[in-house]
C-alpha cells in the first residue's frame, strides 16, 4: 500500500483492531492535566443518587495518580454519599463548608481566606472536596464558576444531570466557543440550564482555560475519550491550522496510528510516518489538543512542483465541525506559498471523494499526477483509487 493514500476523513473511537497505538487515548489527556488544576462542580439534584458519583471517583483516582490538583463542589446533602463512596481518597481533614453569599458584593470573591484555606489543603493532598451551606443549585453554580475563576484552574466541569447542550438538529454540541455563545442561549429553555451557560461564559472571560459541561455518568469519559460526551466551552478562537511543531510530533504520530488502526488510514511504518511528520498540520482548538492532521507532502514530488495531500485525519468529537475541511484551504494556502503547481490526493471511499470535489477538486487519472507517485506501486491497486487534483497556476 502506498504511504500516502487518503482513505477517510474521519474514524470511530473503538478499540484497535491491529496493531498498538503510539499511547491511548487516556495518558494522551493525563499527560495534558500533569502538574494543573481542575474545578468539579456536582449542580444539585447531580450528587443525590449514588450512581451519580461511580465515574467522578474513576476520573479522581486516574488523576491523583497523574499529580493532578481536583477540586470538587458539592451540595451539603450530596457531601455525606461523596465522602463514603472516597474511601480512601477521602482528605483527611473535614471538608469545608462555604456560604455563597459571604462576601459575595464585594471583590476579591471568593475572599482570600477560602482560596488560602483550599490551597491548604491542596499542599496537604491532591484531592479537595468542599460543601455549601445551603441547597441551591444556583447558588452552587455561581459559587463554582467564582472559585474556578480566581483560581484561574485549567478546567471547570459541570456535572449537571442534562450533560452536554443539545444542537438544532438535537445532537449533541461538542465545542462552543465564545463568540458562538448567544446563538446557542436562545435554543436553551430551562432557566437552571441558562444559567449554567451563562457561568460557562463568566468563568471563561475571568481566565478558566476551558470549561465542560458534562452528565455526571460521562465525566470520565469526557476528560479521557476522543469521542467525548458533553460539550466543551472554551473562549479561544473556535480553531485554528498551522504546521506542528516537534513537540506536537508524539501526539500526531499517535493519531496517525489511531487512524491505520481503524482502518481509516493506510498502514505505515514508523519510518515512514516518520517521513511525513515534518509537513504535516493541525488543527488545533483553542488550547485544547489536536482535532485533526493532515500533511502536504513535497518532497518526493520537487522536480513537478506538486505536493500531494495525505495522513488526514479528524478525530470523532469533530466531524462535522468542518475541521477536515479548514484543513484542506490551510494546505491548499501554503502550497500557493510554495508556489507548487498543483496538490492531489488519492482516496478509495467515495465519500472521500465527494469531500475532493466539493472544494474544488476535480478527478483526474494517475498519468495526470506526479509519476514519483507511482515508483513501487502495485499497478493493479491504481485501478481502484480515485485520483483528485487542484491546478494551483
Amino acid at each position: 500500500m502506498s504511504e500516502g493514500e487518503l482513505l477517510s476523513i474521519g474514524g470511530f473511537d473503538k478499540a484497535a483492531s491491529r496493531g498498538a497505538p503510539v499511547f491511548t487515548e487516556k495518558t494522551f489527556y493525563l499527560e495534558e492535566f500533569y502538574g494543573k488544576s481542575l474545578l468539579f462542580a456536582l449542580i444539585p439534584p447531580a450528587g443525590q443518587r449514588i450512581g451519580d458519583f461511580d465515574s467522578l471517583l474513576q476520573t479522581l483516582r486516574e488523576l491523583r495518580r497523574n499529580q493532578t490538583r481536583c477540586i470538587v463542589i458539592v451540595s451539603p446533602s450530596a457531601l455525606p454519599k461523596l465522602m463514603r463512596r472516597l474511601g480512601r481518597l477521602a482528605p483527611k481533614e473535614p471538608p469545608p463548608v462555604f456560604n455563597p453569599s459571604d462576601g459575595l458584593r464585594s471583590r476579591p470573591y471568593p475572599p482570600d481566606s477560602a482560596v488560602a484555606e483550599i490551597w491548604e489543603r491542596l499542599r496537604a493532598g491532591s484531592i479537595v472536596v468542599a460543601s455549601m451551606s445551603r441547597d441551591d443549585a444556583d447558588d452552587l453554580t455561581v459559587f463554582a464558576r467564582e472559585l474556578a475563576s480566581r483560581l484561574r484552574v485549567f478546567k471547570l466541569l459541570l456535572l449537571d444531570r442534562g450533560g452536554g447542550l443539545p444542537g438544532r438538529d438535537a445532537e449533541r454540541l461538542s465545542f462552543v466557543e465564545t463568540k458562538r455563545i448567544g446563538r446557542v442561549m436562545r435554543d436553551v429553555r430551562s432557566p437552571a440550564r441558562r444559567a449554567i451557560v451563562r457561568a460557562a461564559l463568566a468563568a471563561l472571560e475571568d481566565g478558566v482555560g476551558s470549561v465542560n459541561l458534562v452528565a455526571p455518568r460521562d465525566v470520565y469519559e469526557e476528560l479521557f475519550s476522543f469521542t467525548g460526551a458533553g460539550t466543551l466551552f472554551t473562549a479561544m478562537q473556535y480553531g485554528f491550522v498551522r504546521p506542528v511543531s516537534i513537540d506536537d510530533f508524539e501526539e500526531v504520530e499517535a493519531l496517525i496510528v489511531r487512524g491505520q488502526n481503524e482502518g481509516f488510514l493506510l498502514p505505515r511504518s514508523p519510518d515512514q510516518i516518520a517521513r511525513i511528520l515534518p509537513s504535516c498540520f493541525g488543527y488545533r482548538i483553542g488550547d485544547e489538543h489536536l482535532a485533526g492532521i493532515c500533511s502536504l507532502l513535497t518532497e518526493p514530488y520537487r522536480r513537478d512542483r506538486a505536493g500531494e495531500i495525505t495522513a488526514m485525519y479528524t478525530l470523532t468529537r469533530f466531524q462535522g465541525e468542518g475541521v477536515a475541511a479548514v484543513l484542506i484551504r490551510e494546505i491548499v494556502k501554503e502550497a500557493r506559498a510554495r508556489r507548487l503547481k498543483y496538490v492531489f490526493a488519492c482516496t478509495s471511499e467515495e465519500r472521500v471523494a465527494g469531500f475532493f470535489s466539493r472544494l474544488g477538486f476535480h478527478r483526474v487519472g494517475a498519468g495526470d499526477v506526479s509519476a514519483a507517485k507511482w515508483r513501487g506501486y502495485d499497478p493493479s491497486r491504481i485501478k481502484h483509487l480515485l485520483i483528485f487534483r487542484s491546478s494551483l497556476d
